[in-house]
């Protein structure tokens, strides 16, 4: 079943985002002509083309900005609708537990956001006509393939940022999920889901102040590089289970449906 709700979340992610991320690319193409780049991709606009050029780039850049205003709209809204508006009547009443109905939500908000987060690269990338030759012919990037070469666990190293940053999307998605799952138990349910995310924010800060006073982060680093990492990861992981498990429970027993 849950394989059935990621389906129906996944299909309404692709409606409302390949259009946006699809003008995304094209427009960075577009802007690569009409932007004159010289040879060391620094931009001159000249009197001809310089309208032409500031269109083109305002609307790029427009986009983008677009896109992660819809991001953000879209993760709250599925939440919000699926499962606590109009919408909840039908989701709530399937043979299936809660807790996969809120993962369903978070697995398709969290890929959401890296596939933005990979658009804009890409966008990036087709923007400026770079010289691959030259740049990684650079010092710098010498220096770091080398690096890479030389540890044959640079994959694992990559896969690790790779879970840090999902996990820390997860655990700020989860922060407003929770925050909108205590907002529905009032009247007002904008509001006190505004004040409940201020004061999950502020739990979290504490809870950095308390790894901070007891030098967890020292006994990570003392651990290796890639225990130290993985503990990181546990550290990101446990806050967001409770507030996972937390957004389930009220959900199941607590719901308040318009």
């Amino acid at each position: 079943m849950l394989w059935k709700l990621l389906k129906y979340d996944f299909r309404s992610m692709w409606k409302t985002f390949s259009l946006v991320w699809a003008a995304c690319l094209v427009l960075a193409l577009v802007n690569r002509f009409t932007l004159p780049f010289e040879e060391k991709t620094n931009v001159t606009i000249g009197p001809g083309d310089g309208i032409l050029a500031f269109i083109t780039a305002l609307v790029f850049f427009g986009v983008l900005f677009a896109m992660f205003v819809a991001v953000m709209i879209f993760v709250i809204q599925r939440f919000y609708k699926g499962l606590l508006g109009n919408e909840g009547y039908l989701m709530n009443t399937l043979p299936v537990p809660t807790w996969q109905l809120v993962l369903s939500k978070l697995v398709c908000a969290v890929f959401v956001s890296i596939a933005s987060m990979v658009i804009t690269f890409l966008a990036c990338l087709l923007l400026v006509p770079i010289q691959w030759g030259k740049v990684f012919s650079m010092a710098f990037f010498m220096e770091l393939w080398e690096g890479l070469f030389g540890q044959p666990d640079a994959l694992l190293y990559l896969f690790e940022m790779c879970v840090m940053v999902a996990l820390g999307l997860a655990l700020l998605t989860l922060m407003v999920y929770l925050a909108m799952a205590i907002g529905q138990l009032f009247s007002h349910r904008i509001v006190m889901s505004v004040v409940a995310f201020i004061g999950l924010d502020i739990l979290a800060t504490l809870y950095l102040d308390l790894t901070n006073e007891l030098e967890l982060v020292e006994m990570i680093s003392n651990l290796g590089q890639h225990a130290g990492l993985w503990m990181a990861n546990a550290m990101i992981l446990l806050p967001a289970a409770v507030m996972f498990l937390a957004t389930s429970w009220l959900l199941k027993t607590r719901l308040n449906l318009e």
